[in-house]
């Protein structure tokens, strides 16, 4: 295992192997993180400095003051999905009113996209968790969503609607969608809260249709909520509170079965330890996971898995305070956000 080091951000101190920080001035919880190909941070949240609900640091945790006077207030209330587009554009989610319903797209200085805010205009009614961008520009949302369709919906990659498919997806799901993954062939897979059309767990066609196939392998296997979902090689991650096919992190075959070997590993290693549940989960270059939560146990809201389930203990392993909520990994660097306010304010990164 390679040598790692603390870079913490929201600090004023030196830490192990000459580790450098910085004041991020992030006065609540962030909630999401998206990294951009220059390595610069865009964190969303509840917090109201640096910038109102979005702001932007620099690789090693300086606030990205031009970009943040740009955001300043214009949310009036939190954002909860942050991500990047391949031009750089960010488009975030929440359950904010302006510069947008629930969806609002900036451009890299951090100013509002008119056009498109003016698009998505009041479309959406509810909150939206979960935001993946798609290759052709258009943009998957989930969350707790009544229009313009229930709780999964797909916007153009100008802030119109996709008409088509969320006429498809219609009241298909009964309650929340808190995460969904983009699989290879354009077919997504959805955790939440929901029920209908399957309990948790769910893939729907990039047509917006039911995947009636998977969800009979799921076999309802998922004994709780899923809120994050990753693609990891041939299969898919998940976690959330749930006790089965193992304890708050499963991982299942692309095509729904459960995979066995992987969740039996884990929930001897680590997931018997777990009280509480997973918030995040990321997907490392090496294929390990880093998971993110409100557990104190195997370690307090932070713990790396390998590609195959076994606990990997951090060899400087962070006392947070409180819960990771999210977490990524950018070259040689993994960022971690929440709820904390020890090592760091709600933003750290782990410079390996």
């Amino acid at each position: 295992m390679r040598t790692r080091h603390l870079l913490i951000a929201g600090l004023a101190l030196l830490v192990s192997c000459g580790g450098t920080s910085s004041d991020t001035g992030l006065d609540a919880t962030v909630g999401s993180i998206a990294v951009q190909d220059d390595g610069k941070i865009v964190v969303g949240g509840g917090f109201t400095t640096p910038a109102s609900s979005l702001a932007r640091f620099g690789p090693d945790g300086r606030p990205d003051k031009a970009f943040n006077a740009n955001v300043g207030a214009t949310f009036d209330s939190s954002v909860y999905a942050v991500a990047v587009q391949s031009d750089g554009k960010i488009v975030v989610g929440g359950y904010f009113s302006t510069p947008a319903q629930s969806l609002a797209r900036f451009n890299l200085d951090g100013t509002p996209d008119e056009a498109f805010n003016l698009n998505v205009g009041t479309n959406f009614a509810g909150g939206i968790m979960s935001i993946d961008v798609l290759s052709d520009g258009r943009i998957v949302v989930g969350g707790q969503i009544t229009a313009p369709s229930r709780s999964l919906a797909h916007v153009n990659a100008d802030g119109t609607m996709d008409t088509t498919f969320n006429t498809v997806v219609g009241e298909s799901f009964d309650l929340p969608v808190e995460s969904v993954v983009v699989l290879d062939d354009g077919s997504y897979v959805i955790g939440g809260t929901f029920t209908t059309p399957s309990p948790s767990l769910a893939r729907v066609s990039a047509d917006g249709v039911f995947d009636q196939g998977f969800a009979d392998n799921v076999a309802g296997s998922v004994s709780g909520f899923v809120s994050t979902i990753e693609h990891q090689r041939d299969g898919i991650i998940i976690g959330g509170q749930f006790t089965s096919p193992a304890n708050s992190i499963a991982r299942f075959d692309l095509d729904g079965r459960p995979d066995e070997a992987f969740n039996a590993t884990y929930q001897a290693d680590a997931g018997a330890l777990i009280e509480d549940y997973v918030e995040k989960v990321a997907i490392l270059d090496d294929d390990s996971i880093l998971v993110g939560g409100w557990f104190t146990e195997p370690a307090p809201s932070l713990m790396h898995l390998s590609a195959e389930g076994e606990l990997e203990p951090l060899p400087e392993q962070p006392a947070f305070d409180a819960a990771v909520l999210s977490v990524d990994g950018h070259g040689e660097s993994i960022i971690v956000a929440g709820a904390f306010t020890v090592p760091a304010r709600h933003l750290l990164i782990l410079d390996f």
